[in-house]
């Protein structure tokens, strides 16, 4: 696992759990609020409708008072004409009066007449309650409520009725009367759907920012990696140059000690053995063998010549670039036999010394790997030097580069575009349309340094 990979983790994964323990803490806690408040506007409801019912049973105990006390006309008269009054006492459309016998006989219900004359002591709502059974003994008790499902007239299907039942003692009747409670069902429901809908919200906004955090902290890590990179990548490349440059210096120490010291004792060296090649005459053999060592002397003159151009060719210090590609050009054909083709402008001082010679060594590895890998007939190369910057391409005919193009590494390009973007310029590798690799060098002048020459 890389430390990227393990930054971000360390930086989302608590971010994430904490962000679920709220999701989870806010809907646990929603959900107890939920229940809370639904019991709390079921019991407020409930209790309005006891009220609601205990005001409806007085009413009609008030209207009936009179008659019920004083039995005008005799007892028998008095109940028709009480009966009569609780039979057209209603409110709104599904709120009616109904009596009872002690016994279960109905003696009034508005809404369902057929229920009149009948002995319903032994009636059983749909969940299998007693209704007119429990209503009597409720009203045995001084009056009271007694829940269960009946008719409801304005829907004609079977609601939760919360009735109220007292006891006319002097004629042994229950008294009752009832409220509908499905509305209460309604409006819990629609408070649930309502803290439902809030709680997703809650969660939707709570994820919405997870994922703002989780954004926001991938960007922060992600610029904070990317910042690191540049600045590792911009040490590599100061280092990369530094060692470029020390090696550059050792090249060109090494290559004038070559030339300046080892190169003049090798030629002292071979005047001395010309020197006995002359005067050995009358010796065919030492004349020989001193032949052989001015021959051998010669090749590891030339040798050793070689060598210290190609640490640090002299005539890239004493006559420039485009001198130097010259030359560089016509040694390499002379040794591979390869045809070399060399157009090159005069870039003066408008190109540092280190810049120089980066291109120097990009060409310089070019006609190696021409020689190692292209199988190549004829090479060309180009300097062109414009307004703003300079254009170096070193082409070939030969096999061309393999498939696919190498990324990274491989015939030095890795080198050779270090280098090169050391000074702000940019190398690119490519195929030829006719065959053959093309390497090309794009890299900025110095403007001012020509204005001033």
């Amino acid at each position: 696992m890389t430390f990227k990979t393990k930054l971000l983790l360390i930086t989302i994964l608590p971010l994430i759990a904490v962000s679920v323990l709220i999701g989870a803490a806010t809907y646990y806690q929603s959900r107890e609020l939920i229940n809370t408040q639904t019991q709390a506007v079921d019991q407020r409801i409930l209790s309005y409708k006891r009220q609601e019912i205990r005001n409806y049973v007085s009413l009609a105990l008030t209207s009936i008072e009179q008659i019920y006390k004083e039995e005008p006309g005799g007892r028998e008269a008095a109940q028709q004409k009480v009966k009569e009054i609780l039979q057209n006492l209603t409110f709104d459309y599904d709120g009616y009066f109904f009596v009872y016998t002690l016994d279960g006989t109905n003696l009034v219900h508005p809404k369902l007449p057929k229920l009149v004359g009948g002995n319903w002591w032994d009636l059983q709502d749909d969940n299998g309650d007693f209704v007119i059974r429990n209503l009597i003994e409720a009203a045995k008790k001084g009056g009271g409520f007694h829940q269960y499902v009946w008719h409801k007239p304005s829907t004609g299907t079977v609601e939760e009725k919360l009735g109220y039942a007292i006891l006319l003692e002097k004629w042994g009747w229950m008294l009752g009367t009832g409220l509908y409670t499905d509305d209460i069902a309604r409006e819990v429901t629609a408070i649930r759907t309502d803290f439902a809908r809030s709680i997703r919200q809650t969660l939707f906004v709570t994820f919405m920012i997870t994922l703002a955090a989780i954004v926001i902290a991938g960007f922060l890590i992600a610029g904070v990696r990317f910042s690191e990179q540049r600045f590792a990548d911009s040490k590599l490349k100061e280092l990369t140059n530094r060692i470029f440059q020390v090696q550059e210096q050792e090249r060109k120490r090494v290559s004038t000690e070559l030339h300046d010291s080892i190169s003049q004792l090798l030629v002292s060296v071979r005047y001395g053995v010309e020197m006995i090649h002359s005067e050995a005459n009358r010796e065919p053999e030492l004349q020989s063998q001193a032949a052989k060592c001015l021959k051998t002397l010669d090749g590891t003159i030339a040798e050793v010549r070689r060598i210290s151009r190609d640490l640090r060719p002299s005539v890239l210090d004493d006559m420039g670039l485009a001198a130097a590609l010259g030359s560089l050009g016509k040694e390499f054909q002379n040794q591979s036999g390869i045809i070399v083709n060399v157009e090159a402008e005069q870039c003066h001082s408008r190109l540092s010394e280190g810049a120089k010679t980066a291109l120097y060594r990009v060409v310089q590895e070019c006609m190696t790997n021409v020689a190692r890998h292209a199988h190549a007939s004829e090479v060309a190369i180009s300097l062109k030097v414009g307004a703003q910057q300079l254009v170096l391409s070193v082409e070939d005919n030969g096999v061309g580069l393999p498939r696919p193009l190498p990324k990274s590494g491989g015939l030095g390009f890795r080198n050779m575009r270090e280098r090169i973007e050391t000074y702000g310029g940019r190398l690119t590798l490519s195929r030829r349309a006719s065959g053959g690799t093309r390497i090309k060098v794009q890299m900025p002048l110095d403007n001012a340094a020509a204005k001033a020459a």
